[in-house]
């Protein structure tokens, strides 16, 4: 048969569940579905303030899915406003065309 605590678990038990309630819990942010215009402007620009551009950093940048930004820099290479400067089975990193 168990016996009584100490005072000093009892404490630290109490300890632990007041930080599990104040941590907060974050929401998930869930990126937006439709693809913005790819030849605006305001994407334009940023992506020419973009040291390299991939689609983790489009999809963060315009708060996109990251299948949606893959997508649009499809569309953008396909335009040629956009050309394939490195690529390997995971990443594919994008540089503007210098026309």
């Amino acid at each position: 048969m168990p016996g009584k605590k100490s005072l000093k678990k009892v404490e630290k038990t109490q300890e632990t569940k007041e930080k599990s309630e104040k941590k907060e819990k974050r929401d998930k942010i869930i990126g937006a579905v439709e693809i913005p215009d790819a030849s605006s402007d305001e994407v334009m620009q940023a992506l020419k303030r973009m040291k390299a551009i991939t689609p983790n950093s489009v999809a963060s940048q315009f708060n996109l899915k990251v299948s949606i930004a893959k997508k649009m820099l499809a569309q953008l290479e396909a335009a040629g406003t956009l050309e394939l400067a490195a690529s390997s089975q995971n990443i594919k990193v994008y540089a503007l065309n210098q026309d």
